[in-house]
């Protein structure tokens, strides 16, 4: 990760699951990570092409200069790019792996911002996981960023990780632990189980890749 607001949400993430695989969506407190909650969303899995925006923070909404919730969060990419992504949300609601995404969006007049972005299980109260936690934030700081609109996105490169074999970066998680022992965690359900651009033209190569720490590295 190389941004601020996606590495104080995985910190957040990590210490509220208590080391199940995600935690619960009623323990997620809004005013504990205020600094980022303009660029954090939460998607609702309705099939595996369908991920609808729950709600999305009004810094998101003014990038793209639109409202998200009841959106399609795959309609916004195209072709090979969305193919990933499904694959990616498999691997976060199946599997409770961590998604991150380095992104490119592009306005119609050729400006283009690289983003970060990335994907959390989020349980409902039943322990079912069918909801991401997530965040999206342009790591260029241009100023135009939230002034002209983009037409397009395209991935370039999308990670999926193990979170317990992730790093931990002691400061930064003392602190989210500290958060979740202010407001402790709910206890009502214990999730048990996981079971339950400009995007390139068609005669462009694809610059993807789809990296998978667990199992070694797949490139595509």
């Amino acid at each position: 990760m190389k941004h601020k607001t996606t590495q104080v949400l995985f910190d957040y993430w990590n210490a509220a699951r208590a080391g199940r695989p995600a935690p619960l969506r009623s323990e997620i407190e809004p005013g504990a990570i205020r600094r980022v909650l303009p660029h954090v969303f939460i998607l609702e899995r309705q099939s595996e092409q369908n991920y609808r925006f729950r709600l999305a923070g009004t810094g998101l909404c003014g990038i793209y200069g639109m409202e998200f919730r009841g959106h399609n969060f795959l309609a916004m990419w195209q072709d090979d790019c969305q193919e990933s992504l499904e694959k990616a949300f498999l691997e976060v609601t199946n599997n409770g792996n961590v998604a991150i995404v380095e992104y490119t969006a592009s306005t119609n007049d050729h400006r283009e911002a690289t983003f970060e972005m990335i994907l959390l299980p989020l349980a409902q109260d039943n322990g079912a996981i069918t909801r991401v936690l997530g965040a999206a934030v342009p790591i260029d700081d241009f100023t135009w960023i939230g002034e002209r609109l983009f037409a397009r996105q395209w991935i370039d490169r999308l990670q999926i990780l193990d979170p317990e074999r992730m790093p931990k970066r002691e400061r930064a998680v003392e602190s989210a632990r500290r958060i979740v022992r202010e407001k402790p965690p709910v206890v009502a359900a214990t999730v048990t189980s996981l079971a339950h651009r400009r995007p390139p033209l068609r005669s462009e190569r694809s610059y993807l890749r789809l990296i998978k720490t667990a199992g070694g590295e797949e490139h595509k």
